[in-house]
């Protein structure tokens, strides 16, 4: 039976197409995403071997078959209806013993090295042999020499036969991916140990937990894909409204006169009471936007307790300092909304909205990059500046043009939008430079060499982002050469009012290829 195993899995893998030579892990191994299927298909080249219409346009994108512009359209096309979890993040770079290696004696050890560094408390490293017995393993441990590095020892001595390697693991940023590969033990009968390392675990039972594990992938594929993207893309939304709706308080309101504020101090109440309605609709949002992404990684991570993600992982810390501000950020801001002129309430609401600028760098890629003491700083500047631009802007559309119109008195609407512009294009500026500046030098960081931009997936989309965020600039621009001077009669509130729905929808745009960048691999 052993060996009719071992033929089996010799013809298997002499029928999988692998690169050219290497002692990588990739060369016969399989490193793929925890929603992807069972077949042995390293993530990395997934989009070569993906079937149909999705293949033969992202092979002609990678080649000269189409124009810059023309690809430009099909990348962006593609982003819209991929699904984000297919992407892993640590990816399996190379292995000791290698993938398909042929040993004569049995290794002491087995040694992964991933793209980035994997979180220990959620590393997992099973070896099975032909007959899927299980075979003991020492505890998992970090590789002191390199960080990226996982090693766990082999204690038992093995016989000869074909040996499978089960890893599971997750990167800082908390995107789980998973994988295998085999080798072989071969070396004279006299040599064999007469009895077995091996630990049975029954054949049926193994059968039915790869069933089970082939089910559960198929559910995570359909559960977090397409609705986990949009899930990133509403919380996103949220965050930046509701940094948008304390920049609005502070920035804009705050900084109106005195003198001018007295004679109108209706529309500074109602003004003030819509943005910590608006942010108080945001954080609740952001709750239920961050306990999807919860729900997510204990789906992804199914054999790992939660218990362990939540508090063993940086992830998982990063996530209770999220939803913890996002809950106090709740009551801050219904206690604003009860007294516009809380002063208590709109602080502890500006200390949350700074909380929740810096966790998306300790979820994602900066917390991962192995410059992690510049990427998250940048990253979190980067959060911080967009919203208060962007998320400010819509606090000025969706509450301070309505109360410029609810509020009693003999002051002009024009002349109240007219003040809030005045009070938003110094923030304008200086955010813009701010999202600009960070931007750039995190493009620096994660994609190198240069020509990474336009050969990988997370390039192109980089291209698309840096796309429509121009566009903001030139409709930012436009507000400032053209309507910001004509402001003060109803006129210039219609123009205003119609080029700033423009500029926002090109930001919902930027959201959403940043909700698809994020669950992206960097470049190797």
């Amino acid at each position: 039976m052993r060996q009719e195993a071992c033929e089996r899995l010799t013809r298997a893998r002499a029928r999988r197409p692998s690169p050219s030579g290497g002692s990588d892990a990739r060369d016969g191994g399989c490193s793929r995403s925890l929603s992807s299927s069972l077949e042995c298909r390293p993530a990395w080249s997934r989009v070569q071997e993906e079937p149909g219409i999705f293949r033969y346009l992202r092979s002609s994108i990678a080649s000269s078959e189409m124009s810059p512009r023309i690809r430009l359209i099909v990348a962006a096309c593609l982003l819209l209806v991929t699904p984000a979890i297919v992407f892993a993040h640590a990816r399996l770079l190379r292995s000791t013993p290698s993938a398909g290696a042929q040993l004569e004696s049995a290794p002491k050890w087995i040694r992964l090295v991933f793209s980035e560094t994997p979180m220990l408390a959620v590393s997992r490293i099973e070896l099975f042999s032909s007959d899927s017995e299980a075979v003991r393993l020492g505890e998992v441990r970090v590789d002191p020499a390199d960080h990226h590095a996982i090693v766990v020892t082999v204690p038992a001595q093995l016989d000869s036969g074909t040996y499978m390697v089960h890893w599971s693991t997750a990167a800082s940023d908390g995107h789980p991916s998973m994988g295998y590969f085999s080798f072989t033990l071969v070396r004279p009968l006299a040599s064999m140990p007469a009895r077995s390392a091996t630990t049975p675990i029954g054949q049926t039972d193994e059968k039915r937990k790869r069933a089970r594990g082939r089910r559960i992938d198929d559910a995570v594929q359909f559960a977090l894909g397409a609705p986990m993207w949009i899930a990133r893309w509403t919380g996103f939304t949220a965050l930046f409204l509701l940094i948008g709706a304390v920049g609005f308080r502070y920035v804009i309101l705050g900084r109106i006169p005195r003198e001018d504020r007295e004679p109108d101090e209706a529309f500074y109440q109602i003004a003030a009471t819509g943005a910590a309605t608006a942010g108080m609709i945001a954080a609740v949002v952001l709750v239920v936007t961050s306990l999807l992404k919860l729900y997510a990684e204990n789906v992804a991570m199914h054999d790992i307790a939660p218990g362990t993600i939540l508090f063993s992982t940086s992830w998982g810390w990063a996530w209770l300092a999220e939803i913890t501000a996002c809950v106090i950020a709740v009551v801050a801001f219904a206690v604003a909304h009860r007294a516009s002129n809380n002063r208590v309430g709109w602080s502890i609401a500006a200390i949350c909205a700074l909380t929740l600028a810096v966790t998306p760098s300790l979820t994602g890629h900066a917390i991962g990059s192995d410059d992690a003491v510049f990427a998250v700083p940048l990253d979190s500047l980067h959060v911080l500046a967009g919203s208060s631009w962007l998320g400010t802007l819509a606090m000025i559309l969706l509450v301070g043009i309505g109360a410029a119109a609810k509020a009693p008195g003999s002051i002009s609407i024009g002349s109240r939008v007219a003040s809030l512009v005045n009070g938003f294009s110094p923030l304008a500026l200086v955010c813009g430079g701010v999202v600009v500046a960070t931007g750039v030098a995190t493009g620096l960081l994660h994609v190198s060499p240069i020509s990474k931009l336009w050969t990988s997936t997370y390039g192109m989309t980089l291209i698309v982002k840096l796309a429509l965020v121009s566009l903001l600039f030139s409709l930012g621009a436009w507000n400032w050469r053209r309507v910001k001077p004509n402001l003060g009669g109803d006129e210039g509130v219609v123009a205003l009012r119609f080029s700033a729905k423009l500029e926002l929808i090109a930001s919902v745009l930027v959201l959403a290829v940043t909700a698809f960048l994020v669950a992206l691999p960097l470049p190797d």
